[in-house]
């Protein structure tokens, strides 16, 4: 059987998620990769994480008394309306601030 795959092409970064059939539901869901131990950029060096993340030091939020996980941070940015994935604009946490180059960074 074929492997059912998402393709995503956001600022300069380039993904294929796969995706896996859950019986409950009777839909195909997409399987993310830990970004956390394979992390990936966008093209200006913007990490591409989890929405589920704990918050990391950086994180502001809009409702302090809400979850203060990376999809409910300010900074926050989802990659598309139907996914768990997206983008943190946080400053501090560009790549240029973690010790990396644009050409080392993966996508």
């Amino acid at each position: 059987m074929e492997k059912k795959t998402r393709h995503y092409e956001f600022e300069g970064a380039v993904f294929d998620i796969p995706m896996f059939y859950d019986e409950r539901t009777g839909r195909y869901i997409e399987e993310y990769r830990n970004f956390n131990e394979n992390p990936a950029w966008t093209a200006d060096g913007f990490p591409i994480i989890h929405s589920v993340e704990d918050a990391c030091p950086h994180g502001e939020w809009n409702h302090p008394s809400r979850c203060n996980d990376c999809g409910s941070c300010q900074f926050y940015t989802p990659i598309a309306a139907h996914t768990r994935i997206g983008v943190c604009r946080q400053e501090k946490r560009l790549w240029a601030n973690k010790g990396y180059k644009p050409e080392e960074a993966e996508t």
